[in-house]
């Protein structure tokens, strides 16, 4: 598993001590919900750690996912997390700054509606290019 870049600065006992307050993100390089976790925890500047959800690491993840899909995000607080627009939003309401969402109500809007549209349409996209074509 690969850490966030903030930690790897840091000397080692704050290193360590930052790394135990830091998220743990569930999830793999095929998934765009994982990336789309991942990228914003690094667009926030979060301490994270990436770990790939596999047979090594089903344990721990267990802990904290209800259901079997990725990405999960463990809490400092111990607490699990899923679905990625809906965590995304719960983090976004403890840390509002820089802020992912645009200042104006209809910009919001837009915004918003682009999100729904990715996440629900813009994945039908992906598995037809990554399945429809013989290789």
């Amino acid at each position: 598993s690969a850490s966030s870049k903030g930690p790897s600065r840091l000397p080692s006992s704050r290193r360590a001590q930052q790394i135990d307050m830091a998220y743990r993100i569930f999830g793999s390089e095929n998934s765009p919900y994982s990336i789309k976790v991942r990228s914003y925890f690094r667009y926030k500047g979060l301490p994270h750690e990436w770990i790939i959800r596999n047979v090594r690491t089903a344990a721990e993840y267990q802990q904290f996912a209800k259901l079997p899909i990725i990405p999960a995000v463990a809490t400092p607080e111990g607490h699990g997390l899923q679905d990625s627009t809906p965590l995304i939003e719960a983090i976004e309401a403890q840390f509002p700054e820089p802020s992912i969402h645009p200042a104006g109500p209809t910009l919001r809007f837009l915004s918003e509606l682009l999100e729904e549209f990715g996440d629900e349409w813009g994945n039908k996209w992906m598995f037809h290019l990554r399945w429809a074509r013989d290789v």
